[in-house]
């Protein structure tokens, strides 16, 4: 099925947000955004994205002084912003554009405590927000995506601001056209705090792929960690539970090494050794090649997390066919489903016991042939095809607010 834009013989256009794309290590956010990317181009529609630069730019210009009184200035205008388009001098694609966008509608929403408005520059139908970000497209149908609820459910385990991410949720929430979310945790969380309309919010979860060209280059990567450790990926802050993980590890037993491997969060837990015989292994952010290499070679995946609006680690470690611990519960217990050792992520006596067990397995036991198999199913509820399947409603949906301008 190809979409088209209202009124016209064109696939329907679609422009998504730049703002996590190309980050240094990646995000969690980079990967749905440039997984929804895929999916609407494979479903026919003419998608790209929304830039904070020219594209003659490798990056954002430096945050000085002077940039930052101009884009006060610029933030104190009250009228809307207009897109600027320019071809790529390489390729010669089309990029739209608005200098310093991010930052600028950061600025302005906290001066006017209303979204960004962005005119001009041949809007999309659709403005696809993969983030919640201050900024609204005048003449499309505006799109924002909530990933999760954590600086508002838990804001004892972020660093981000409670009351602005609060204000700026619910202006969002208010204003856009359709609110998207990545698991019936978080929608069914949207709904009670915010009161949004059923219609109004669609769970669409997450399209997890690994492949065929990442998994020759996993192949062909060498190995930074050793084979059959027990490993912990994501941001290493107190949401993820370091510290009753290593504690756990400890007290498991175990002759497994724990690798944690991810960037450092917004505070630092302690995942020192407990004891003498423990061994921690701190492997910083590294290629995505060499992540699922070692997420492969992995006896499993420990990922006992506090709160997470998807868990994007629980569904690439099932691909590769590897057991996975995580919470019970939430988001995490959600997208596990019954493939997954589930704990108690504030007892560190059931975690222990999960880590233990986990020790226990070897691939020729039935019990971890069992894990492997449903890990499989359960990932390819998230694959691209499953995720077309459910953004085949949702994109027809949109299509009808478009052609009838809401």
């Amino acid at each position: 099925m190809v979409l088209r834009d209202p009124g016209s013989t064109s696939p329907l256009r679609i422009w998504l947000d730049s703002r996590n794309t190309g980050r240094p290590g990646g995000t969690g956010v980079a990967t749905y955004t440039t997984g929804m990317r895929q999916c609407f181009t494979q479903m026919g529609c003419d998608v790209t994205y929304l830039w904070d630069r020219a594209p003659d730019a490798t990056a954002p210009p430096p945050n000085t002084p002077a940039r930052k009184v101009l884009r006060f200035m610029h933030a104190l205008l009250p009228f809307p912003t207009r897109v600027r388009r320019r071809q790529r001098p390489d390729t010669g694609e089309r990029c739209w554009f608005v200098p310093d966008l991010f930052r600028l509608a950061n600025v302005h929403f906290r001066i006017w405590n209303r979204p960004l408005r962005l005119c001009g520059g041949q809007p999309p139908a659709i403005m696809y927000s993969t983030y919640p970000l201050p900024f609204l497209v005048d003449d499309a149908i505006n799109v924002v995506t909530i990933h999760d609820l954590i600086p508002l459910t838990h804001p004892e385990l972020t660093g981000i601001d409670r009351t602005f991410m609060e204000k700026l949720l619910r202006r969002q929430v208010a204003l856009a056209d359709v609110v998207v979310t990545v698991s019936e945790t978080v929608r069914q969380q949207i709904v009670d705090m915010f009161h949004v309309p059923a219609d109004r919010i669609f769970n669409l979860y997450q399209p997890v792929s690994i492949t065929d060209a990442e998994r020759r280059a996993m192949e062909a990567t060498p190995a930074i960690a050793p084979a059959g450790c027990f490993l912990f990926i994501g941001r290493v802050e107190a949401r993820k539970n370091i510290e009753r993980l290593v504690a756990a590890h400890a007290l498991s037993g175990t002759a497994r090494p724990l690798v944690i491997m991810g960037p450092d969060g917004d505070d630092q837990p302690d995942f020192t050794p407990r004891t003498p015989r423990q061994q921690i292994i701190r492997i910083p952010w590294c290629s995505r090649e060499s992540l699922l290499r070692t997420l492969r070679d992995a006896h499993a995946l420990l990922f006992p997390s506090l709160a997470e609006g998807f868990g994007l680690p629980i569904i690439e470690a099932m691909a590769l066919g590897v057991p996975v611990l995580t919470s019970r519960g939430g988001a995490t217990g959600e997208i596990a489903g019954d493939a997954a050792l589930l704990v108690d992520p504030l007892d560190t006596g059931d975690i222990t016991q999960g880590i233990a067990a986990l020790d226990r397995m070897t691939a020729d036991t039935a019990q971890w042939q069992q894990m492997v198999a449903r890990g499989h199913s359960q990932a390819e509820r998230f694959s691209p095809a499953a995720q077309i399947e459910r953004m085949t409603p949702f994109l027809a949906h949109l299509s009808r607010l478009s052609a009838t301008g809401r």
